[in-house]
């Protein structure tokens, strides 16, 4: 196995062990306790746990990659998986941006947290017509959408913010920031490879539903390639990380 490869499983491996120990940390000791803390725990072991999973066993689904030659490698797997933590990572936005509205009093936040879960679901619906349809287009689309939501997060954790005071202030804003550059990374790159994608294979089959969902179940190839992963190192290694992390942040937004 090509040494880069092994450093980079190596980390997600570490991710996973790491953010597993936060959850646990936080579950013990950190989390206030509270109705609000006790529903973002819940909703963020999910997400965690599926996000382990999904570092331990990579795959690439349009592609039908994966490193691991298991039924625990299956596409369809990771995808259900990846669409319930994704769904329930929704759902902790909608209650974090909620509780800000709670905590500053700041009206048009409430209103802001009704848009998480819709534009979750409508990049989970997107994402699946791209893995049954072997059309990047559908993750193109997902992305985008993904990118709006880190947007609406940044405009109300910077609205939150300037509504606080003390260590809250700061950071909120500093969220606001992360989320605003997760989403300019998001549409500079992301957007951008899948849409070169769908120019790559321009000439590829479409599958119909029934059909795609069956190859997604069954076909696989499993490879330790490096020049196979190379290109999708960068944005699960963030998702695998930043990302989990701000799951955890958002447990503890009334300790801050």
């Amino acid at each position: 196995m090509d040494r880069r490869l092994v450093v980079w499983l190596a980390t997600l491996a570490g991710l996973a062990v790491l953010n597993v120990g936060l959850w646990l940390w936080m579950a013990s000791v950190a989390s206030p306790h509270t109705p609000y803390a006790e529903a973002q725990l819940l909703l963020s072991a999910v997400y965690v746990g599926v996000c382990g999973f999904r570092s331990l066993f990579p795959r690439v689904d349009l592609e039908r990659v994966c490193l691991w030659d298991t039924w625990l490698s299956a596409i369809v797997l990771g995808r259900a998986a990846a669409t319930i933590a994704e769904l329930c990572f929704a759902l902790q936005c909608s209650l974090f941006v909620q509780r800000l509205s709670d905590m500053t009093g700041v009206p048009f936040l409430a209103t802001a947290a009704h848009a998480f879960v819709p534009l979750a679901v409508g990049a989970e619906i997107a994402c699946w017509y791209a893995v049954v349809s072997l059309d990047h287009v559908g993750h193109a689309l997902e992305e985008t959408l993904w990118a709006l939501i880190m947007l609406v997060l940044a405009a109300a954790s910077g609205a939150a913010g300037l509504a606080s005071e003390g260590m809250r202030v700061w950071l909120l804003l500093g969220a606001a920031v992360i989320y605003t550059i997760g989403a300019g990374l998001t549409l500079a790159f992301d957007v951008t490879m899948y849409v070169g994608r769908r120019r790559a294979w321009a000439t590829v089959k479409r599958l119909p539903l029934a059909a795609g969902l069956r190859d997604c179940g069954v076909r696989r190839k499993p490879t330790r390639a490096w020049e196979v992963w190379r290109e999708e190192v960068a944005w699960m290694t963030l998702y695998f990380s930043i990302g989990v992390w701000t799951s955890l942040a958002m447990v503890i937004l009334e300790w801050a």
